[in-house]
Formats: structure tokens, C-alpha cells, sequence
């Protein structure tokens, strides 16, 4: 009964594009983080944008290739399938780790003192909110280690809807407040593509 509904999973052309785009954003945003500022001296930019517009389009491409191969050969792809929700659940889990530990290593929440000594009517929405999270240590550590908690729960299949639950509900509304805050296009960005990964894996 399981296999013949994973059989039907994979076989949809659906599932297929959600899957593989899904992977394709996960990778992507995970590639960015791992980027970021450039001082991983093998990782520069343009071989990060690089990889970036490889996955993406991999991720565009892919499902139709799957689908033909699959008609043509009539071979069942729940492995490939598998092997998909699997990166996804990896790539999602090293990434918000990485968010986790950044803010125990005080590498969030950072104010310049040339912002903060601006009287409050002068500042962004985004140096508003990262002074007020900031201001606070302990409630910083607190979403570490919800971050990093969910995070290391998705890495195992008996933990990984209690862990996307979880995180669902931080990152849903991590999501709201880089939009409402008006933070940057990279946090915003990777925040909505947390959010819809962990609502795919929760599906």
C-alpha cells in the first residue's frame, strides 16, 4: 500500500517539478549562505552565482527530463524521489544549524554604533529590529537553539515532522517580519525559501 503510494507520488509530473524546483531553491539558498561575504577563499562569488544558476535550472529542467525517462523506460522513480526529499531535508538542516550558531557566536543581531546612536525616527525597519533582538542576548540564544534543535531533528526520518513543525512556525513568522520590517532581499529571500521547504517536507 506504501509503495504503491509513493509509486503515484513520483509518477505525477507535479510532484516531480514541486520536488526538483524545491531542491533547486534549498541548494540554492544554502550555496548563498555558504558564500556570504566570500571568505571561503574556494568558494568565490562567481562560482557561487554560478552553482546557483546551475541548480535553479537543473531544478526547472529535471522533472521533464524524470518524466520522459520514466514513460519511456517505464523504471519507478521513488528513489529519485527519495533522493530529493532527502537533499532537501539536508540542505534545510545545515542552514538554519548555521543560523543557530552564528547567533551564539554573536554574528546576528550586530548593531554599528554610528546606526544605534541615530535617534530611532532616522533608522531603517531593518536596523530597528536587529537592535531590538539584539538587545536582548538571551532571547537570541533562545531561537538558536530552537534553530539549531530543528534543524539537527530534520537530519532523522523518526524526528523530521516534529522538527518541521517546529521550525514551520519560527520561520513562518521570521518570514513576516523581514516583510513587514522591510529587511534586506537576502534574509527575506532565504527566510520565504526556509519556509517553503519545511511546509513541503511537512506535506
Amino acid at each position: 500500500m506504501l509503495e504503491q503510494s509513493n509509486s503515484e507520488i513520483s509518477n505525477s509530473i507535479g510532484k516531480k517539478i514541486s520536488a526538483c524546483l524545491i531542491f533547486g531553491l534549498e541548494l540554492s539558498a544554502l550555496l548563498l549562505l555558504l558564500g556570504n561575504g566570500g571568505n571561503i577563499p574556494w568558494l568565490p562569488p562567481v562560482l557561487v552565482f554560478s552553482l546557483v544558476g546551475i541548480s535553479l535550472l537543473t531544478g526547472l529542467l529535471f522533472p521533464f527530463l524524470w518524466h520522459y525517462l520514466e514513460r519511456k523506460q517505464k523504471n519507478d522513480s521513488t528513489k529519485i524521489y527519495g533522493f530529493l526529499y532527502g537533499g532537501i531535508r539536508y540542505c534545510i538542516a545545515f542552514n538554519i544549524i548555521a543560523f543557530g550558531w552564528k547567533k551564539f557566536y554573536g554574528l546576528q543581531f550586530i548593531v554599528p554604533t554610528e546606526i544605534s546612536s541615530m535617534p530611532m525616527n532616522q533608522q531603517t525597519g531593518e536596523w530597528l529590529t536587529w537592535f531590538y533582538f539584539g538587545y536582548s542576548h538571551a532571547f537570541g540564544i533562545i531561537i538558536a537553539v530552537i534553530q539549531i534543535i530543528g534543524g539537527y531533528l530534520l537530519l532523522f526520518q523518526k524526528t523530521l515532522l516534529i522538527g518541521a513543525i517546529i521550525l514551520f512556525s519560527l520561520l513562518l513568522n521570521l518570514t513576516l517580519i523581514n516583510i513587514f520590517y522591510q529587511m534586506n532581499a537576502g534574509a527575506l529571500m532565504q527566510s520565504v525559501i526556509l519556509t517553503i521547504g519545511v511546509f513541503f517536507l511537512i506535506l
